[in-house]
């Protein structure tokens, strides 16, 4: 979808109205890509909010990109030397996704490689014309984020363009840490806080989250050729990744117990994760508050479901959804 204005020398506008809108646009895509994300952060003081909404539309953005959902529209041809040679390191260690063509490959990775360029014409004070990035300019501005958080989430993002196995819960936690937690360390810097160890615990709500959506997403990941659960944390209960395709597979003891045993990881974090919460200012809190206690809600239901997030995706039913709403609602804390 073509953006809601265009920035050129011949513009009218101001430049705060040029950043107004820019914001407007962000807005939009994150309402029309999750309304239940932006649900959760209509909570926030305006200038926050508004600073939330535009990193989630440079993350939505990448994510589109690296999904093949969504690729810029202007001329990138500048980078496309660059970006065979970034292809041709990348191949040294990964094999690319089989189901992608080698031209769509080359079109999402020099797609990744604008951004990192914007990101580094943001850095060096350059300005910027597409609203996401005005958007984001601005909030880099006014909050004290680390750009380099948002460069390792493309390298995280990027994984994904390969054929996605992991062998140790490590190297998942890395993942986990690319793309989730660098989020939650530029996320804190808009909510605020006072206390450094946040950092630390926005490191551990990242992982806690992401973990969380490995269950969830495990059938879809799955045709995209992409597998998250280490093979060694499965084959302590005998399974592979192979095994992973048959939906029947969730009905064994096998897998009810590698579930327990991988829920373990995820309760392990969640608890160092809720650790965050009072650390933030206090007009920041709902939010995470929100988004935490609907994940709970989704590590609940794989547990009422006996661990089978094999044979059905993992979601919450219109009741459920409306329980965790409530319970946000009149409880002031998470339990």
């Amino acid at each position: 979808m073509s953006s809601i204005f265009l920035l050129s020398d011949e513009t009218d506008l101001s430049f705060v109205e040029q950043v107004e809108l820019a914001y407007v646009e962000c807005e939009l895509i994150a309402r029309r890509a999750s309304s239940s994300f932006f649900r959760s952060f209509r909570h926030l003081p305006e200038s926050k909010r508004k600073s939330v909404n535009a990193l989630y539309a440079f993350c939505r953005r990448v994510d589109d990109i690296v999904d093949g959902d969504w690729l810029p529209d202007e001329d990138l041809s500048h980078l496309d030397l660059l970006t065979k040679k970034h292809c041709q390191e990348l191949l040294e260690e990964r094999t690319f996704n089989a189901l992608y063509s080698k031209e769509e490959h080359f079109l999402r990775l020099r797609a990744l490689l604008s951004f990192r360029e914007n990101l580094d014409r943001i850095e060096a004070g350059v300005k910027m014309t597409d609203p996401v990035f005005v958007a984001l300019a601005d909030t880099l501005n006014r909050y004290p984020i680390e750009i380099a958080h948002l460069h390792e989430l493309i390298n995280g993002m990027e994984d994904d363009l390969f054929e996605t196995t992991y062998e140790r819960f490590e190297d998942l936690r890395r993942y986990c840490y690319r793309v989730a937690s660098t989020v939650g360390l530029c996320l804190i810097e808009i909510y605020g806080y006072s206390d450094p160890n946040a950092r630390r615990h926005a490191v551990e709500m990242g992982i806690f989250l992401q973990l969380v959506n490995v269950l969830r997403d495990i059938q879809e990941d799955l045709s995209r050729n992409r597998i998250y659960i280490p093979s060694e944390e499965l084959a302590k209960f005998d399974i592979s990744h192979s095994d992973l395709h048959d939906s029947s597979l969730a009905g064994t003891k096998a897998w009810q117990n590698f579930m327990r045993h991988y829920i373990g990881h995820i309760h392990a974090h969640r608890k160092n994760a809720l650790g965050l919460l009072p650390l933030l200012d206090k007009d920041a809190r709902r939010s995470p508050r929100l988004m935490c206690m609907a994940y709970n809600a989704i590590l609940d239901e794989a547990v009422r479901r006996n661990g089978d997030v094999l044979s059905r995706r993992l979601t919450l039913n219109f009741y459920r959804k409306m329980q965790v709403a409530f319970s946000t609602l009149l409880s002031p804390n998470i339990k």
